[in-house]
């Protein structure tokens, strides 16, 4: 297989595997947005090429998934799980703070995520 044939070629996905990248788009995403404050505002040149990389990343899986995933579901739960992770992230590793009322937010954007993908 070529290089161009895996950005070219449509993917043929099980609906478990287009939710396994979907997974890696969003864990991608999350470490672009890392790098994007790490970045200290794009003056740190590591920190900005890797997260326009992560990005890149983010966008292209995110892309080969619609095929078997409905984009409402997909970008619905892409969204609220960044959401959802943000925050969090946030407070392990940048020691932003979260309100009790943001934890009570969080908790109903992941059932409502769940409910989202079990039901619709």
């Amino acid at each position: 297989m070529k290089i161009r044939d895996v950005f070219l070629k449509e993917w043929e996905l099980s609906t478990k595997s287009a939710y396994f990248i979907l997974a890696l788009s969003i864990v991608s995403e999350q470490a672009g947005t890392a790098c994007l404050e790490a970045s200290d505002g794009y003056r740190i040149a590591s920190f900005s090429i890797l997260t326009a990389i992560l990005y890149t990343f983010t966008y292209f899986t995110f892309g080969k998934i619609l095929s078997r995933i409905d984009l409402g579901i997909a970008w619905a739960t892409w969204g609220a799980v960044g959401t959802a992770v943000t925050p969090i992230a946030g407070y392990l590793f940048y020691k932003q703070k979260i309100t009790k009322t943001g934890i009570f937010a969080l908790a109903l954007i992941i059932v409502s995520t769940i409910t989202l993908n079990v039901f619709a």
